[in-house]
């Protein structure tokens, strides 16, 4: 019976003890109260922007793939021909790219039954898509691009392709 006791004793007297030195070490933090002319007076600080920036269209091809490239975050941004021929590209070289990509559709994209592949390694992923019956994009990039985003940057080539061609 007294060691039950003694016990019981000994465990909440641990956790008194650990609480006081927890309180003296980490110390007591005051709750901040935010009042309502503190929030008040910090929109009067926070104007709106008043100039907009407009984002320059992109005049050729290579300024449009450099304006996917930032505005899709991607690292990498390569158009070319079926027959694996590059038109622009934001990678120096992009012949070996260009010359992959139809291969890529026509093997994997075959086996799919898809026209558009991702190919993911350890740090990079690399999506080859269809924008046009003689057109092939590929982007490279260190994030999962959703299938959305990819809709949205063909539409983007494509209506590119209206207005420049």
């Amino acid at each position: 019976m007294f060691n039950y006791i003694d016990m019981s004793l000994s465990a909440l007297l641990g956790v008194v003890v650990g609480y006081s030195v927890t309180r003296l070490i980490v110390g007591k933090k005051e709750e901040e109260v935010v009042s309502v002319e503190t929030v008040s007076k910090s929109r009067d600080i926070v104007k709106p922007k008043e100039v907009v920036e407009k984002v320059e269209e992109p005049k050729d091809f290579s300024d449009l793939v450099r304006f996917l490239k930032d505005k899709y975050m991607l690292s990498e941004v390569t158009l070319s021909t079926y027959e694996g021929l590059p038109i622009a590209s934001t990678l120096d070289d992009p012949e070996e790219i260009s010359a992959l990509a139809p291969e890529i559709l026509k093997d994997v994209g075959g086996i799919l039954k898809s026209k558009e592949v991702i190919i993911g390694g350890k740090y990079y992923k690399m999506c080859v898509f269809e924008v046009t019956p003689e057109v092939i994009c590929t982007i490279q990039t260190t994030r999962d691009v959703p299938f959305v985003e990819i809709d949205r940057i063909r539409e983007e080539i494509r209506r590119f392709m209206e207005v420049k061609t």
